[in-house]
């Protein structure tokens, strides 16, 4: 499925790789060759893709040799699909969701500076300054909250600086390439990792808008494969683009899906239920009744109901979840999209539909909904496969149908 080729620091020095092969059932490498040379672990790569034409040195991969045995002009030459720009990653490292364990490593490195600094100088210094600020707390005057303010836009700040350090040194120089039906990722400031992907192998693309990054019109496109599971998105596998203007991404897709449709129009999107919202609304009625009963249990008071204030917020927000739900089904793909402030989109080539699932809990049948479920032959890396839920019964078994109909008739290919 995948031949893997690490290098770091020292590794470039050398001019040496790791290899990785791995095949469609393993829990990870079933096989990994260290200190290789480049041109044999180029010439091993060829070997074992050898159906495909042998691929030139692709952009981004400067340290890799030149194809032996055969000439430029036979090979297909590689195009560059996207470069990932050094602002790029910053900005990356900045809406990423690795900004509150940045905040965590530098609130954690803080409980233990003591453990690292000499005994002395954590005396002298350190102890003066903490000493400082709790004086200035202890005053109660308007620096209290200037502290207060001060040591969380620090502790902010140094999260920050942590996000972006690692979005840099995991992507740095991130080039994706493609030539004849491979495509080709290359990236890292340290390790330098390349990785080849023919896309008939792509089973599930997942837009990933987290909210942050719905702010600025960015995402961030994974791919799940056939390959192994147990790295998870360890080292960016999974990874497509790590950073990109969400307006480019329809542009973009034929890329990764050579016969893909026209991206849906408004009126392509299906809508689940209208029943969705009123389930939702429920859900949270009870949630926030439940909170304001244990509010005044205690409290005793009127004031203590305040939970019930949530209870319109709630209703307003099911009603944006019920926009954004839906699917889009074409003779080639199905859509699925979900989510408000943090939004999924995935794409799934009908061929690589392996299994349709419809599920009903009591509730469901009470409504005459169901849960539709779509596997791939790999999920690993985007939180398994697409679902939508609150269908009309009649209507999931009619998509159902429509999905496995298809997808018997075209040929899965690995």
């Amino acid at each position: 499925q995948d031949v893997r080729l690490e290098q770091g620091v020292l590794h470039r020095l050398l001019r040496v790789v790791d290899v990785h092969i791995e095949t469609a059932s393993g829990k990870g490498a079933e096989a990994s060759l260290s200190v290789l040379g480049q041109a044999e672990a180029e010439r091993l790569r060829r070997a074992i893709f050898e159906q495909a034409p042998s691929p030139p040195v692709p952009p981004g991969d400067a340290e890799a040799p030149a194809v032996p045995g055969g000439s430029a002009a036979a090979a297909p030459s590689y195009e560059i699909v996207r470069r990932v720009r050094l602002g790029e990653l910053i900005a990356a490292g900045l809406t990423s969701n690795h900004l509150a364990s940045g905040s965590a490593i530098v609130f954690g490195g803080w409980a233990f500076l003591d453990d690292l600094l000499p005994r002395d100088l954590e005396q002298r210094y350190l102890r003066t300054f903490v000493r400082t600020i709790l004086d200035w707390w202890a005053q109660g005057g308007q620096s209290a909250w200037l502290v207060a303010a001060a040591t969380l836009g620090f502790v902010v700040l140094a999260g920050m600086v942590v996000s972006v350090a690692g979005s840099v040194v995991l992507f740095y120089g991130f080039t994706l390439s493609r030539g004849g039906e491979d495509l080709h990722r290359a990236y890292g400031l340290f390790t330098r990792r390349a990785s080849r992907l023919p896309r008939r192998r792509i089973q599930l693309l997942q837009i990933e808008e987290s909210t942050p990054r719905r702010l600025f019109g960015l995402a961030t496109l994974r791919a799940d494969t056939a390959g192994s599971a147990a790295e998870g998105s360890k080292g960016g596998r999974d990874v497509l683009l790590p950073i990109v203007a969400r307006a480019e991404v329809d542009a973009l897709l034929p890329a990764f899906f050579p016969d893909v449709d026209a991206a849906p129009a408004a009126h392509d999107w299906r809508r689940v239920s209208p029943r969705a919202i009123r389930r939702g609304t429920a859900k949270g009625v009870l949630a926030c009744a439940a909170l304001a009963a244990l509010s005044f249990l205690f409290l005793r008071s009127l004031p203590a109901l305040w939970p019930l204030l949530l209870i319109a917020p709630v209703y307003g927000l099911n009603v944006l979840d019920y926009r954004h739900l839906g699917y889009a089904l074409s003779p080639g793909y199905f859509r699925t999209r979900r989510g408000t402030f943090r939004r999924d989109t995935h794409v799934v080539p009908v061929r690589s539909v392996q299994v349709v699932t419809l599920r009903q809990s009591p509730f469901d049948r009470r409504h005459g909904l169901a849960l539709l479920r779509v596997d791939t032959a790999g999920q690993t890396y985007t939180g398994g496969g697409p679902q939508i839920g609150n269908l009309p019964w009649h209507e999931a078994l009619a998509l159902a149908r429509d999905l496995a109909r298809g997808a018997a008739q075209a040929r899965f290919r690995w």
